[in-house]
């Protein structure tokens, strides 16, 4: 594959320092390192890594929402002792 296209990028030179030092422990230039991105895209058809956000998404802050909407922060330690009571108690009825 002929290389007769030039890619120009500008990023933070610390950055780029960085880059080129973690690319020369792996014994690759951070063109080869550009390249290998490129081609793995191409391979993939898409990024070759997993991009998020980093926010909860719309749907999952919608059932917080609502959970948080339903639930009485005044009854919560009543209902956990509610549930170790009934597994005690099932607990004990297996015991017979």
């Amino acid at each position: 594959m002929a290389t007769d296209a030039v890619l120009q990028v500008r990023i933070d030179s610390g950055l780029k320092q960085e880059a080129e030092e973690l690319y020369s422990r792996l014994g690759i230039s951070i063109a080869d390192a550009v390249r290998m991105f490129v081609v793995q895209s191409i391979e993939v058809q898409g990024l070759p890594f997993e991009v998020k956000t980093g926010f909860p998404s719309r749907r999952t802050l919608h059932a917080y929402g609502i959970a948080k909407e339903y639930t009485d922060e005044s009854k919560v330690s009543e209902e956990k002792r509610a549930w170790a009571d009934a597994v005690k108690r099932k607990h004990e009825d297996s015991g017979r």
